[in-house]
């Protein structure tokens, strides 16, 4: 039987050791971007674009109609293996504004 329960705790111990943090958990709002580098790296794509939508689906949801029509958005992309991180930094900022995080597998879709 203490073999059985030993046997358990390893498979446990096993299993949460390699288990990958989702980066999301990594960085914090109000992070710098040399901060977010050195925990990170660099992106694997980086996007600048103005918003013009009043509306989005997805993560985004939470915090979208906070920023402002006509900002200027700097999106910086993650990928891990459970999914895509997004970073919103608005208007040029050094400190990051906004994070998305979008899981594998999973599908926005709008009901318009």
């Amino acid at each position: 039987m203490n073999l059985r329960i030993i046997l358990v705790i390893i498979i446990l111990l096993a299993s949460s050791c390699s288990e990958k943090k989702n980066t999301s958990t990594l960085v914090e709002i109000g992070q710098t971007k040399e901060q977010i580098r050195k925990v990170l790296g660099e992106p694997f794509e980086i996007r600048n674009f103005n918003k013009t939508s009043t509306v989005i689906w997805g993560p985004e949801e939470e915090f979208w109609d906070k920023i402002p029509n006509g900002k200027m958005l700097e999106v910086w992309h993650y990928k891990d293996s459970n999914g895509q991180l997004n970073l919103y930094f608005v208007e040029r900022n050094d400190y990051l504004s906004y994070k998305a995080y979008v899981p594998n597998n999973v599908v926005y879709e709008s009901n318009q």
